[in-house]
């Protein structure tokens, strides 16, 4: 159950959502980054432009100018190229630098695929790995075939597998006569997206498919990566007959016969627990095979183009802005998304309670074991205070999220430097810029 104070921050931040998704939807407008200042020579730091709330006093405007003032002397030699941000900051105003200047966004391009799925399916889902057979078991014996359809299901293991096959034998089924049939027909095959490094597969992701058991990352030879349902069926197999059914016909690989009666099945972790451990240990398979998902609800065949195209369509239905989409994981050096972007996501999604509540309390917390922010912003200050997705690739970092001040207002931010000579110091500027805004008392 959520704590009395995320409620209090679910109450305000749907309040500054009626100003996010005005700002979200508006054309962009000529950014800072045209100036000189957008692209920092080593140990300067680019002049923010800074937007008091229109209704805000005096005094919450100084208060917005002492921030700002700490943000710019906080980014002081990041190393960055291009250090593009904006801070919204509840009651006070925005403080930006370059906000609609697209750039890779690393993996904060997961929040987009989990927001998507979430609202799509909803936190409640399960991928439901069914067994089913083409005839009825008489006296412990199915005269037909046994059939596995994959569901899509990222975090099914040996283990599934085995206790499926230990079900079957339970229930009395000891021998089958037919084939073992394999469906995998729910998702596409093809994991490397525009602009991953060829060795993101398997080293990042395993391969994306309807039936994956281990993350598809326990083999790396070429023909798995392409294809790893027939090894994954051979896993089934094996399972089987250690469980003391034994399938007389071969393994194939094919769509399921209309036909079929249910014998026994797995249901995975509720959605809202998968995007929890995606969001906050930055899983990268997670997050492809929920795009995968995503394609699958919004075009019935799991595709990349057809997740791609959902989110979009996802973006378009609540005016939502959104750049390139390349992949779910955020891998695709290709993928451009903008600081504003972001804000304008996380400043809507409180409007979406269940979506909200899950990314939330999934977002990794700064200085908390268990999540990426694990070894970042231990201070006194912050520590505990930051919920935030990263992300990393070369030469790129970013943070995008919610934190409040000690004066007890909402902020929700987004990082994306790219450029960066030292991805660790850009990191750990960006830390001591959210660090300045929470120790804010105005």
């Amino acid at each position: 159950m959520a704590s009395p104070r995320l409620a209090v921050l679910a109450t305000a931040l749907i309040t500054s959502a009626v100003v996010g998704v005005t700002t979200g939807a508006a054309a962009p407008s000529p950014s800072p980054s045209a100036s000189p200042s957008s692209s920092p020579t080593s140990g300067s730091s680019p002049s923010p432009s800074v937007s008091p709330t229109p209704s805000s006093s005096p005094t919450a405007g100084s208060a917005l100018a002492r921030i700002t003032d700490s943000v710019h002397e906080a980014l002081r030699g990041s190393t960055a190229r291009h250090p593009d941000y904006k801070i919204r900051i509840s009651g006070l105003g925005t403080i930006a630098h370059a906000p609609n200047r697209s750039s890779a966004p690393a993996s904060n391009e997961k929040l987009f695929t989990t927001i998507a799925l979430l609202e799509q399916v909803g936190p409640s889902f399960r991928y439901t790995t069914q067994v089913s057979a083409t005839a009825e078991p008489r006296s412990g014996v199915i005269v037909g075939d046994l059939v596995l359809v994959g569901s899509g299901d990222p975090t099914l293991t040996r283990h599934n597998l085995r206790g499926l096959a230990r079900q079957l034998r339970t229930i009395g089924v000891r021998r089958v006569t037919g084939r073992l049939v394999v469906d995998d027909t729910r998702y596409g095959h093809g994991t490397r997206a525009p602009g991953w490094k060829h060795d993101f597969l398997p080293d990042e992701s395993g391969a994306v498919d309807a039936f994956s058991v281990d993350n598809d990352n326990w083999r790396s030879n070429p023909s798995f990566l392409a294809d790893p349902t027939s090894a994954n069926a051979g896993l089934w197999r094996t399972a089987l007959t250690n469980a003391g059914v034994h399938v007389a016909g071969p393994t194939v690989v094919a769509a399921a016969p209309a036909t079929r009666f249910p014998m026994v099945s797995h249901q995975s972790r509720p959605l809202s627990a998968i995007v929890g451990m995606t969001l906050r240990e930055s899983i990268n398979y997670y997050a492809e095979m929920m795009l995968r998902e995503l394609g699958f609800q919004y075009a019935a065949h799991g595709t990349r183009a057809h997740g791609v195209a959902a989110v979009r369509a996802f973006a378009h239905r609540l005016s939502l802005p959104v750049g390139r989409v390349e992949d779910g994981s955020g891998l695709s050096y290709s993928n451009r998304e903008t600081p504003g972007s972001f804000i304008a996501w996380l400043a809507k999604l409180p409007s979406q309670p269940p979506a909200y509540r899950v990314v939330y309390t999934g977002l990794a917390v700064s200085c908390k074991h268990g999540g990426t922010l694990q070894h970042r912003m231990c201070g006194p200050h912050v520590r505990g205070k930051v919920h935030a997705k990263t992300g990393t690739l070369d030469h790129i970092t970013s943070l995008s999220g919610y934190t409040e001040t000690e004066g007890g207002r909402l902020v929700t931010f987004s990082f994306l430097f790219s450029g960066a000579r030292s991805v660790t110091k850009a990191s750990n500027h960006i830390d001591a810029a959210l660090a300045a805004v929470v120790r804010s008392t105005g």
